[in-house]
């Protein structure tokens, strides 16, 4: 294996394991940052609200001591509520993807655009 080999096998894997996080990148990276900022902000506000909120029932109605027991159960709902929205995002994703079939007429034009710039390099 050559040195040209070796760097295009390495260029090939770490891409392919960076593609979600280059792609996330990619996808704001044109865009302005003030509404990725602000959606961070009210987000963050929110779930110290909701904590807020939740504390305060807790207090209400006594159930400090039943909270680490529940901590599990609720970590586990979370988790799987969260794959399953990684799972139906993939899948719609791949109906997104799927093109059809090229008829016999497209696939002919194809080849013969393909040879045909063969064809041209050699000469």
């Amino acid at each position: 294996m050559t040195l040209v080999e070796a760097r295009n096998l390495n260029a090939q894997a770490t891409s392919q394991m960076n593609s979600f996080w280059g792609n996330l990148y990619d996808h704001f990276k044109d865009r302005r940052y003030g509404v990725l900022f602000l959606v961070s902000l009210v987000a963050f506000l929110g779930v110290l609200v909701l904590g807020a909120v939740i504390e305060e029932i807790f207090r209400a109605f006594d159930l400090q001591e039943y909270f680490l027991q529940a901590l599990p159960g609720v970590g586990i709902l979370a988790a799987a509520w969260v794959w399953r929205g990684v799972r139906q995002e993939r899948a719609r994703r791949r109906e997104q993807l799927r093109h059809s079939p090229l008829s016999r007429d497209e696939l002919r034009v194809a080849r013969s655009k393909l040879l045909k710039d063969r064809n041209l390099k050699k000469s």
